[in-house]
């Protein structure tokens, strides 16, 4: 190699962001050494960086007016201040109390990294601050991001340049301390991307020394050591969606590109796969889709840990599918994240700006299948980041939804039952809907928003509502994220991740939709299928060139309608399997469409808001929790959530006084005892997995359960809880007994239970008694 390179403060920042032993390899070579190989970076992050730029100058900015000749900078044709200047004001021989893009270079390499052959390159702090107030000079490192959340990999960042000043004071032989705490000055909560208002969030820097110091000692000498050349490249590396931002993801992505022959590709591009299991398969030999797709039996491998062996099946599947380009069947027969089918479908699409952190744009698309195609679509493209624009848009394309909805809960109340509508909402990405949530919740003081509030509450049974026999089944799931649908029940030949652009273009070959997204190359993205960061800025800052606010509403709407392409795809599967006796694969029972009076959405007062909030955080919390326990028991189990496939052993007496318990010992299966769940844990039900007692909370206190701690004469592989006695002789638990007899069907999950919100509620209905209200 020609030059060793060096670590700078991107180095540290880098790998704390990603954890990348090849990114971090990268980095520290020379250009020369990347162009030997070859390596050419590409400029994915330059977006980033540009913003990060003018955010810190219009910070400094602000700074210098308001403290007058109090901030050191760089001449307007510099970048960072000369090596004079910036020892004059390490010295005190400068009168100003902060100091921007210092050159910090110390002459003598710390960190033991001599013996590397590792230099440091030049560092340049945002802002440091100095106070010389006191008996020695206190300076306070502060790190200038443009972003909403201060996160680790920021700290770690202040961290390195702190230890960079530490030595250079000490090679000057300045007598100073540095601040026990560090700062990052990000974008005020309520402030903008393209303004000055910054928000100071201190924090104690010992555990990002710490984990600097175990970096520089340690990590970056194994990271150095690996050969990069022509001929061979030792860094390990793994493809996810953290890559999207990588400089290097373009060299990464040959080993997956399309052209390669599928059998070829690397294991990363199975949807899925993390670090560790793909740590483990190389360790197995097993470093290509094909290799994969033969390993029979590789939960059983010796080595194999817990994450692998418990989505080994799964990657199996997905390889054959990946290496036949075909759509395969997992090992999951059913779901019940979703109907089998509805009267009037809703599909939402959210993208976010995280700059401005806001919606960026929001769709509705309203299909009933009576007409069999879709019947309206509302998109609103929000053209800037303020929470004005934001709400405006929210609330045209909520408010269409939830009239909508009241017009089908006024049709649902005139006709017969058989004539009565179900209805559902649909997104395709977790984000989208989280997104949404976050982007209400900023809004709560606007009216229109108050009052959509309490209609999202209805969409909710009150909780004095005790199912009838025929209303168990109607599990209150108001919205389907179709990818988790699909990964539950399908392998697909894709790379990487199920993003819609990949999925829906996927099953358009096998002749499966009728539409697919094909985004034009300005809205493709490798891993999601949502507006990128690069489309949103230019729409926000006017710098729109090749593309227009019209084909970012065609791509919008693109994305809605082969979203409603799968769903529909979903829907004619699981009739396909009824009409020819196979299990139904969408097993969500839906009642027909109704909101549910807990509240007068047209005379709502301020008690009423805020009992909706209390009454929508519980629901959050308990939708979660339906929707886990609307996961198969294996991918329950998987995660450590469920205890799955005991047999029941023996049931006796518990003796002692109070409320007469009965006893019940389990034999448990190897793969479920490496489950979260401990003895003494709240808030456990001991069930069959029948979804009509699983998915139903008010069957939940009928199955609670107190799970014991073993004692040494417990057999391993056995558990044993106790029951009230009057609930196991109930009917409900007398039923499963029946159905489970000595087969190993019994599960233990978590159910929800939240005795606050019920009590905060509680004391809201008093407060509004007691004034009148």
């Amino acid at each position: 190699m020609s030059s060793a390179g060096g670590i700078s403060a991107s180095t540290i920042k880098s790998w704390f962001q990603y954890r990348c032993e090849r990114k971090t390899r990268y980095e520290i070579m020379s250009d020369g050494e990347l162009a030997a190989v070859p390596i050419t970076p590409d400029v994915r992050e330059q977006l980033w960086a540009d913003l990060g730029i003018d955010f810190e100058n219009r910070v400094v900015d602000a700074l210098s007016k308001a403290v007058q000749q109090s901030v050191l900078r760089p001449g307007k044709s510099d970048k960072f201040l000369s090596e004079n200047l910036t020892i004059a004001f390490l010295k005190g021989l400068r009168p100003e109390k902060f100091a921007t893009q210092l050159n910090l270079r110390p002459k003598s390499v710390p960190f033991e990294l001599f013996d590397t052959g590792l230099e440091l390159r030049r560092t340049f702090p945002d802002l440091v601050r100095v106070d010389r107030s006191k008996e020695v000079p206190v300076f306070t490192v502060i790190d200038i991001k443009a972003t909403r959340h201060a996160t680790a990999f920021h700290k770690a960042q202040v961290a390195y340049y702190v230890r960079i000043l530490e030595a250079a004071i000490s090679e000057l032989g300045i007598s100073a301390e540095m601040d026990k705490e560090g700062e990052v000055w990000r974008i005020a909560d309520n402030g903008s991307a393209e303004g000055a208002e910054y928000q100071i969030d201190r924090f104690n820097l010992s555990p990002y020394l710490r984990m600097v110091d175990d970096f520089l000692h340690n990590t970056i000498k194994s990271i150095f050591s690996k050969r990069v050349n022509a001929a061979e490249d030792q860094t390990f590396f793994h493809i996810y969606f953290k890559c999207e931002q990588c400089k290097f993801l373009e060299h990464c992505q040959k080993k997956i590109a399309p052209s390669v022959n599928p059998g070829f590709r690397d294991v990363s591009a199975i949807p899925g796969m993390s670090h560790e299991a793909k740590r483990t398969l190389l360790d197995l030999g097993v470093d290509n889709v094909r290799k994969l797709s033969t390993a029979d039996g590789l939960a059983k491998f010796h080595g194999v840990g817990w994450s692998l062996q418990r989505r080994a099946t799964s990657f199996l599947t997905r390889a054959r599918a990946q290496l036949n380009s075909e759509v395969k069947r997992t090992s999951q027969e059913h779901t019940y994240l979703m109907p089998p089918r509805v009267d009037v479908a809703f599909f939402l699409s959210v993208d976010h700006d995280p700059v401005d952190d806001t919606i960026a744009a929001i769709g509705l698309s309203i299909v009933r299948n009576v007409k069999g195609k879709e019947d309206d679509r509302e998109i609103v493209i929000i053209e800037n980041g303020t929470r004005r624009s934001e709400v405006d848009g929210i609330v045209s394309v909520l408010g269409r939804l939830i009239a909508e909805m009241t017009k089908i809960d006024s049709h649902n109340k005139e006709v017969a039952t058989e004539d009565r509508l179900t209805a559902h909402i649909f997104f395709f990405e977790n984000a989208e809907a989280t997104n949404l949530h976050k982007a209400v919740a900023r809004h709560l003081e606007d009216p229109r928003i108050r009052t959509g509030l309490i209609n999202i509450v209805r969409l909710f049974p009150p909780e004095d509502v005790v199912p009838e026999p025929e209303f168990r089944g109607a599990h209150h799931l108001p919205a389907t994220i179709v990818r988790n649908v699909l990964e539950q029940l399908y392998a697909l030949p894709v790379s990487v991740a199920y993003d819609l652009r990949q999925t829906s273009n996927a099953l358009l070959a096998s002749g499966l939709v009728a539409h697919a997204y094909k985004p034009k190359e300005e809205f493709e993205r490798p891993f999601s299928s949502l507006l990128a960061l690069d489309v949103v800025r230019a729409l926000r800052e006017g710098k729109l060139k090749s593309i227009s606010k019209a084909d970012i509403e065609l791509d919008v709407a693109s994305r809605l309608q082969a979203t409603a392409a799968i769903v529909d795809w979903l829907f004619q599967e699981d009739e396909k399997c009824a009409h020819t006796g196979q299990p139904r694969l969408l097993r969500l029972n839906k009642k027909p469409f109704a909101f549910h009076e807990s509240f007068d959405p047209l005379n709502a007062e301020d008690l009423d808001i805020l009992q909706a909030l209390e009454l929508l955080q519980n629901r959050a919390g308990m939708l979660e929790t339906l929707i886990n326990l609307a996961q198969h028991s294996d991918t329950r189990r998987d995660r450590g959530q469920c205890i799955a496939g005991m047999s029941l052993l023996s049931i006796g007496d518990v003796s002692g006084k109070g409320r007469p318990r009965k006893r019940l010992t389990f034999k448990v299966p190897t793969e479920s005892q490496d489950s979260d769940i401990r003895p003494g844990d709240f808030d456990l039900i001991l069930h069959d997995d029948n979804p009509d007692v699983r998915l139903d909370p008010s069957c939940w206190e009928q199955c609670k359960v107190d799970y014991w701690e073993p004692s040494q004469s417990t057999h391993s592989g056995t558990l044993t809880v106790s029951m009230p006695r009057d609930m196991f002789e109930d009917e409900l638990f007398q039923e499963m007994m029946r159905r489970g007899e000595r087969k190993p069907v019994w599960h233990i999950d978590r159910r929800f239970f939240d005795v606050n919100s019920e009590r905060a509620a509680n004391f809201i209905r008093n407060l509004a008694e007691a004034s009148g209200l």
